[in-house]
């Protein structure tokens, strides 16, 4: 049964192979040899155009008779060359297609040589757009004539009507130049439609890329809305409550410092320390890998604070007394002292925040105590500002449909707030500070 299939195969498969060869042949060659009985001859094409176009502009006559030949020409070879042309041509096509395509090509050169318009002067120095336009350039229309009759598929098509009957006409103008150039005429359209398309889908992508930009800058300009707000409310409330105080409240501004004192002799000083040992201890470890080790450590940290708790009798004859930490002064029973007292200019109280010994003239500044007078509503005010800087940052990205600054403005909020809560609170620290040391002086200076 195999050996019947194998004789089968090898009996058919060189008629498949021959039948596939001639119809790829009839593809590449396009007219057959009936065709070529309706190519007119040289001087019946002369004739034809001369009695059609009597009455063109100088030079499209002979321009038009060159084109044709050139047009036959180029349509002979390549029905019966196909895409390899001359050479394929001068292999497969008869000896009649060989004859008028060398017929049509010697028209065309003795059309070149002896018909080809001498340039006029007035058509001298001119551009081809400015001859043209001028219209009576002989030289510049037969140029276009040629080129037209080759290339325009109306003069192709009228050409084939003329000459051929229909079953041949879609085979000339099929291998004719104009075909060609319509093919990448048809092509360079469709690309310049793919790109206008890819343009377009560009254009929209970056549409939706701005809109979500913008929702988002936005989205995060609402967030940050919300803690604004909240700390314009909370600054608000600070400074309502500090205007209707009757009790010690931390100042915003040295200008709201309020400075008092209080005068006596020293009945009793008492001095003390504390140590405050605190010890920190390092487990072993072993690194899983390299075996490195850490044995283990014990660090203690031993700190020292002095304690001074002043007895004083005033001058109205009330006693009291005040403690302070860490406070170099040298104060002993007997001696007399001024208490300078620090608060706000609402409540008209204060915390001990300086002494003078009026004995030795020493003046000392408790300057912990002097921080406490102060409020943290620079920090509250900071965070304002540092918000506002990615507000600004986030509204302009919003605005331009960009997400390019608001990660930007976040870092630099950020430094902003920190920034300005830390400077704002060194400022404020170091002017009540100053009042203080200013108003303890004076008090020394006195006798």
């Amino acid at each position: 049964m195999a050996n019947v299939l194998r004789r089968d195969v090898r009996r058919y498969v060189p008629g498949v192979l021959v039948a596939l060869l001639a119809a790829g042949q009839v593809e590449a060659a396009g007219p057959d040899e009936g065709s070529l009985r309706y190519y007119p001859t040289v001087e019946q094409v002369r004739k034809d155009v001369e009695a059609e176009r009597r009455d063109d502009r100088p030079g499209e006559v002979d321009g038009r008779i060159s084109g044709q030949y050139l047009l036959l020409a180029e349509v002979l070879e390549s029905s019966w060359g196909g895409r390899h042309g001359p050479a394929s041509f001068d292999v497969q096509a008869p000896e009649k297609a060989k004859l008028l395509r060398d017929l049509y090509l010697d028209a065309s050169a003795e059309s070149g040589t002896h018909r080809f318009p001498a340039l006029q002067p007035e058509c001298s120095g001119r551009t081809v757009e400015e001859q043209k336009a001028k219209g009576i350039c002989a030289r510049v229309n037969y140029m276009a004539a040629q080129s037209s009759q080759r290339f325009q598929p109306d003069e192709v098509l009228r050409v084939a009507q003329r000459y051929f009957p229909s079953q041949y006409r879609d085979a000339f103008i099929r291998h004719s130049p104009a075909q060609e150039l319509d093919e990448y005429a048809s092509k360079i359209a469709q690309e310049r439609q793919a790109r206008q398309r890819k343009a377009d889908l560009e254009s929209k992508y970056a549409r939706h890329e701005v809109m979500r930009r913008r929702v988002l800058a936005g989205a995060i300009l609402a967030m940050l809305a919300v803690p604004m707000v909240a700390l314009a409310l909370l600054m608000r409330r600070a400074k309502r409550q500090q205007a209707r105080a009757t009790s010690l409240t931390r100042i915003i501004s040295a200008d709201d410092l309020y400075l008092f004192s209080r005068s006596g002799r020293a009945v009793d000083v008492q001095r003390h320390s504390r140590k405050h040992v605190t010890t920190t201890t390092e487990t072993p470890y072993v690194h899983p890998d390299s075996w490195q080790s850490r044995a283990p450590s014990t660090t203690t940290t031993i700190t020292t604070t002095d304690h001074l708790t002043l007895f004083i009798k005033g001058d109205d004859g009330g006693e009291w007394q005040e403690s302070f930490v860490d406070l170099r002064v040298a104060v002993r029973a007997g001696n007399r002292v001024t208490l300078v007292y620090g608060g706000d200019r609402w409540s008209r109280t204060g915390v001990a925040v300086a002494i003078v010994n009026k004995d030795t003239r020493e003046v000392a500044v408790d300057v912990l105590q002097a921080r406490r007078i102060a409020s943290r509503y620079s920090l509250l005010r900071a965070a304002f500002w540092g918000l506002v800087v990615v507000a600004v940052c986030a509204t302009a990205d919003m605005a331009f449909g960009m997400f390019a600054i608001t990660l930007a403005g976040l870092a630099l909020g950020l430094v902003a707030a920190l920034t300005l809560a830390f400077a704002w609170q060194r400022s404020l620290w170091a002017n009540i500070q100053a009042r203080i040391r200013v108003f303890a002086n004076v008090l020394a200076a006195k006798v």
